[in-house]
């Protein structure tokens, strides 16, 4: 299902609209930002855009590296960077939108846990730190589309 395309994802070098997740089996190389993500709230949209730019600076170091001890700081950073923005998002909220911070934040707080999860397997070798990456632009590409623009706009 594509929903007018509000975003673009870049696979194997080619530039395709996509639906809220891509076929199983093919990863994301790259997020490009689209004015679909714009929630119209300025600073939400800052670090929205800071965050596309850190999940593709941490795919193309995964791409780099087989070092595990790197991985996992790769994956601390980016889980810390979703726990700073939540945080900052969820204030923006409760002055804005206050009947809207608790589902939001029971949102936010089980992709926080699911990436916990997620880190505890890959550091038992259960999944790689790509797969984790491409978790987290599925759910981040989703949330944003489909939560985070209803609330600001």
């Amino acid at each position: 299902m594509v929903l007018g395309s509000p975003f673009l994802m870049v696979r194997g070098g080619q530039k395709s609209r996509c639906a809220f997740r891509p076929k199983e089996g093919t990863a994301v190389k790259r997020v490009e930002w689209r004015s679909g993500f714009e929630t119209g709230n300025k600073e939400v949209d800052l670090q929205h855009k800071y965050f596309v730019g850190l999940i593709n600076r941490l795919k193309a170091e995964l791409g780099k590296t087989q070092d595990r001890a790197y991985e996992t700081r790769l994956l601390e950073e980016l889980a810390a960077y979703a726990r700073f923005h939540f945080i900052s998002e969820e204030n923006i909220i409760s002055q804005l939108h206050p009947h809207r911070l608790s589902h939001h934040n029971t949102l936010h707080n089980t992709l926080l846990e699911e990436v916990s999860q997620r880190v505890a397997q890959f550091q038992k070798g259960l999944v790689t730190a790509d797969e984790i990456v491409q978790f987290v632009v599925e759910w981040f590409v989703t949330h944003t589309i489909s939560e985070d623009v209803k609330i600001f706009l």
